[in-house]
């Protein structure tokens, strides 16, 4: 028998790294896609949206784009820059189906 000081194979932990950033990369998608469907709702550019929202247009390009990993600060400044809220925001069905991996 062999002393491992891991308590999980190498293999394994790969595995999951994997799975996490399929996750990551998902979900800064669905925000992205999120934000472009409202943002076109109301018929406003990225430019008005980055205005409202005080944030740089292109930092609003690259998340709609699903780039970027917004921080909760920048995504609050979104939502109420897109008349929303939270729960209106994550009340679609693009974050049903999110599940936990």
């Amino acid at each position: 028998m062999t002393y491992s000081p891991l308590p999980y194979s190498p293999l394994s932990f790969n595995f999951t790294i994997s799975q996490y950033t399929f996750m990551t990369d998902d979900i800064r998608l669905r925000v992205g896609t999120r934000i472009k469907e409202l943002r076109n709702n109301l018929k406003i550019s990225q430019e008005q949206l980055s205005f409202k929202a005080e944030l740089d247009r292109t930092y609003i390009n690259s998340v709609e784009a699903g780039k970027r990993n917004i921080s909760v600060i920048a995504l609050e400044k979104i939502i109420l820059a897109l008349e929303t809220n939270y729960s209106i925001f994550f009340d679609d069905s693009k974050f049903k189906d999110f599940e936990k991996v």
